[in-house]
């Protein structure tokens, strides 16, 4: 059988775990040559992390190899190197068996040949899953008590500069919320506002021109009208959910 590898490790991964590219390639090679597999490339995402799919050209070139029909196995170092969003996992393997590509991992022992093999990798997948989500909700309460304890979280925003661990206002800053506000208040488009802004001298803290997006942040009134449900990872989610029933 022919097959393909994925290695993929971010920079803090590597500096943590020890998971460097080179251990996962020869594990992958030492596997295929165990199951008598052809290996023909294995395809890597160095130093990026898992978290944007589209931002990984080594996983689209996975994706694109699985659809040539040039192989007939994927194997990878551990699920955790393809993803942990669940999601991302059971459409791949959907994917997969869609052009009959079997699935294996060197570490948990996934093989996706058999029913067995799937519910491995199904529970392995929900792990995942979980873990993710742990990560995010222990993520979200120390952010919450942070600024509960009056702590600056994130970035600071526009209009205001760090003092020790508080903000205050930034007086030129203010003054091009308010010019902004004022416009608004005119009811002048946020394409316009931008405009005006700019000719007047007006720039973000970068020196480039603002875009309705930062309009819309720098406006205290702006009313928010973005839906859910209108957006395009939404909406391709609703069309992949009608297409596998």
């Amino acid at each position: 059988m022919k097959a393909i590898g994925y290695i993929r490790v971010s920079t803090d991964e590597q500096a943590r775990e020890g998971i460097s590219l080179d251990n996962q390639r020869a594990k992958i090679e030492a596997y295929c040559e165990y199951k008598g597999f052809t290996l023909v490339g294995i395809i890597e995402d160095a130093g990026i992390s898992g978290g944007k799919n589209k931002a990984r050209p080594g996983f689209i070139e996975v994706l694109n190899r699985i659809e040539s029909g040039e192989v007939e196995t994927l194997v990878l170092y551990s699920l955790e190197r393809l993803s942990r969003d669940m999601l991302t996992l059971l459409a791949l393997e959907r994917l997969l068996d869609e052009h009959d590509i079997e699935l294996h991992t060197v570490e948990g022992e996934v093989n996706t040949s058999t029913p067995d093999g799937f519910v491995n990798f199904a529970m392995k997948a929900f792990l995942g899953e979980m873990e993710r989500r742990q990560v995010k909700y222990r993520t979200k309460k120390v952010m919450e008590f942070k600024k509960a304890q009056g702590s600056i979280v994130g970035s600071v925003p526009y209009g205001y500069r760090r003092l020790q661990n508080q903000l205050e206002p930034e007086e030129g800053e203010q003054k091009v919320i308010a010019q902004a506000k004022s416009l608004y208040g005119a009811s002048y488009s946020l394409s316009e506002i931008c405009r005006r802004l700019t000719k007047q001298g007006h720039m973000t803290r970068n020196g480039k021109p603002f875009t309705v997006e930062q309009v819309k942040r720098i406006l205290p009134d702006y009313e928010q009208t973005f839906s859910h449900a209108n957006t395009k990872l939404s909406q391709n989610i609703r069309g992949f959910i009608e297409a596998i029933a």
